[in-house]
């Protein structure tokens, strides 16, 4: 994905049934007030293949039971060629819940942006299923629905964006891999 003539980042939406994602390149309308860092370093492979450093940015919305669990989460992967670890970084808001929709949303309607302390757990447990070659993963855009979001639509967004960002890295397309993802959830 790159950037468009319009100025605006390429997209990809992804419907399948009740389940959609958006991948995006960037989405500056995301970027939020730092509160707190979690880290957490895993035990990974380096990658056989040259990988290079991208961002991206996921959003998903899943239907269901009158509920629709949503989450917006972008960062950015630069990798290890040296090293055994990959080290997971997952910057919050702090703990308010509160905030003006003005994240900008491809799937619904507008999202407030930053990451609540309460679903960060979520997104490196994300991160942790599926990991990322050594290097360096800072998640830095985020946003929620106050009502809708959940932990477990967040460390759905966090796999999803590990797969776009492993994929992207190494110059691969990512919608073969995001499609198998989304299919697989629960």
């Amino acid at each position: 994905m790159s950037i468009s003539a319009s100025g605006e980042p390429d997209q990809m939406i992804i419907s399948l049934g009740t389940r959609r994602a958006s991948v995006i390149d960037e989405e500056l309308t995301a970027s939020f007030t730092l509160g707190r860092t979690i880290l957490e370093s895993v035990q990974t492979k380096s990658s056989r293949e040259p990988l290079r450093p991208v961002r991206a940015v996921v959003e998903i919305v899943r239907h269901g039971g009158g509920l629709m669990p949503r989450a917006l989460l972008g960062g950015a992967f630069t990798p290890s060629e040296d090293g055994a670890d990959l080290l997971i970084e997952v910057q919050t808001s702090g703990e308010d819940y509160a905030g003006k929709p003005s994240c900008k949303s491809r799937l619904w309607t507008p999202l407030i942006p930053g990451l609540p302390d309460g679903f960060a757990q979520s997104v490196v447990d994300g991160f942790i299923r599926r990991p990322l070659p050594a290097g360096r993963i800072v998640v830095d855009r985020a946003a929620f629905d106050p009502v809708e979001s959940s932990p477990m639509a967040f460390e759905l967004a966090a796999e999803l964006l590990a797969i776009v960002l492993h994929s992207s890295s190494m110059g691969r397309g990512v919608e073969r891999s995001a499609r198998a993802a989304i299919e697989a959830w629960p």
